[in-house]
């Protein structure tokens, strides 16, 4: 198979104003999922596009949520009234879509195996837990 080269991520946020840093944080993703992807044996061209898709929203995402956070969901006008602050409904979109992307690619905590540890404070499972658990 032809080697699959990472976007232009430079070039494809060149005209962003934080274009710079998205990029960096671009290309850093692409070769983190695509590492992951590649040992996994699930590395291909079709993947490649939509690891691009969910690299360049994943960008977007990491730049606005913390905007978003500080102005919250909720905006008052300078005639005393609110509106729904459409930054905070675009980085819902942006989660919700990054979701899915990672979903298709078998990104998820799920689809690698990954348990989830017990917090060090839970208490010990028991035989009749266990017993439980597998009924």
């Amino acid at each position: 198979m032809a080697r699959i080269q990472r976007p232009r991520y430079g070039d494809i946020f060149a005209g962003h104003d934080e274009g710079g840093p998205m990029a960096a944080q671009a290309k850093v993703l692409w070769e983190e999922y695509k590492a992951d992807l590649e040992d996994r044996g699930l590395w291909n061209r079709a993947r490649a596009r939509t690891l691009d898709r969910l690299v360049r929203v994943t960008a977007e995402y990491l730049h606005y949520q913390p905007l978003a956070l500080a102005e919250g969901p909720v905006r008052k006008s300078d005639k005393g009234g609110q509106f729904v602050n459409m930054l905070w409904s675009q980085v819902q979109n942006m989660a919700d879509q990054i979701a899915k992307l990672e979903k298709s690619l078998a990104l998820t905590p799920e689809s690698v195996g990954a348990k989830a540890e017990a917090p060090k404070n839970s208490p010990q499972k028991t035989a009749a837990d266990e017993f439980l658990e597998a009924h």
